[in-house]
């Protein structure tokens, strides 16, 4: 006989299969993936900032990874990858706006800076073992080192932005926008903590959080470039890329539950108690019978819920219809990101086109594959 391990990694894995399947066999899917495919954007690939990007690689690790503890962590997690898509929006925002090359560099450092310390929390705070495929912080050197690695990044991001070269004015007015949206994406985070189990929460709620907890994030290199070059930051004009921050935290949502988010294995949201995007549309559908039973299983503590418990409650929500509901929902706020830009400046436009396309791509390329 199978140690039992080994057939709840079989048992996942099967559910893993099942999932993708039904997924791939969808009309949501269909939808999903022609809509992406036709968001026509204009920006270069990402393969025409392969050297610049390897110039802020170079940068991030002589920054932070020197021979102390801290350094050595640090290198630890700029190691472990990552698609380095905050950078890639801050030199693609400066090629619009025409911010000198060193000084994008610069913005791209501290966007990732800032980018790792938030993973870096999360992944404690969730108790997260894997990201990309290898232990967390936490889990490989603690969690006091977890606490002070992300503290370390926060701290390198500021630094880094003191040391651009443009009008003390500007560098000042871009320093107090980065701990703004620190300080947006750490309220962010506590509302989504301080939600997990509260079935009281409206679907509002869940929009508004993961606004201001990834949206921040996404704004920030458009932000920082656009601040340096002496323009006038409208919170209007940026509406659409915190909409792309929900519309970035429904497809995290959904690759979680369907095991494709490099965690280890599916329905790690479920684990944790979280109220993410389907379990705030099952219970719109669910009887009150199962609404209650999900309640008591949200409740329990992590290290009590087995995993064939976790395969239950996936297979049950996915019986509901709740998939193909979440992927209308990514659909619509997609479109709506797009649509609330197109009267806006042509740059940011085409960012919005850029910034959805890649967001869908993050997921549909993981079903495809």
């Amino acid at each position: 006989m199978l140690p039992l391990f080994f057939m709840i990694k079989n048992s996942s894995y099967k559910s893993y299969i099942n999932n993708l399947n039904f997924v791939r066999s969808s009309d949501n899917w269909t939808d999903l993936n022609n809509f992406s495919n036709n968001i026509k954007s204009y920006l270069p690939s990402k393969a025409n900032y392969i050297d610049r990007l390897n110039i802020v690689e170079n940068k991030m690790r002589e920054a932070l990874c020197d021979d102390s503890w801290m350094g050595h962590c640090a290198k630890y997690q700029l190691q472990s990858g990552g698609k380095r898509f905050r950078a890639l929006l801050a030199l693609m925002t400066s090629d619009l706006f025409q911010l000198d090359t060193k000084s994008s560099v610069n913005v791209a450092v501290c966007c990732e800076f800032i980018h790792n310390a938030s993973l870096i929390h999360d992944d404690l705070q969730d108790r997260d073992l894997l990201r990309r495929g290898l232990p967390t912080i936490w889990n490989r050197f603690g969690d006091h080192t977890a606490i002070n690695l992300g503290d370390y990044f926060i701290s390198g991001s500021f630094e880094i932005l003191t040391k651009i070269n443009v009008n003390p004015d500007f560098k000042c007015i871009a320093i107090a926008e980065l701990s703004k949206i620190i300080k947006q994406t750490v309220k962010g985070q506590s509302l989504e903590i301080l939600g997990r189990s509260d079935f009281d929460l409206r679907m509002e709620d869940y929009e508004s959080t993961a606004k201001a907890k990834t949206g921040g994030l996404i704004c920030l290199p458009i932000k920082l470039v656009m601040i340096l070059k002496g323009k006038k930051i409208e919170e209007k004009n940026f509406t659409p890329l915190y909409e792309a921050g929900l519309a970035y935290q429904i497809q995290d949502d959904l690759s979680d539950f369907l095991g494709i988010k490099d965690r280890g294995l599916p329905g790690r949201d479920l684990k944790e108690g979280k109220m993410n995007v389907l379990i705030m549309h099952f219970l719109r559908y669910a009887s009150n019978g199962e609404i209650f039973l999900l309640k008591e299983f949200l409740k329990k503590k992590p290290e009590s819920i087995s995993e064939e418990d976790i395969l239950n409650w996936i297979k049950t929500i996915k019986s509901k219809g709740i998939i193909e509901k979440s992927i209308e929902h990514l659909i619509d706020v997609s479109k709506k990101s797009i649509l609330q830009s197109d009267d806006l400046d042509k740059r940011i436009y085409e960012i919005v086109k850029f910034v959805n396309k890649n967001i869908l791509k993050r997921i549909s390329k993981k079903i495809k594959d």
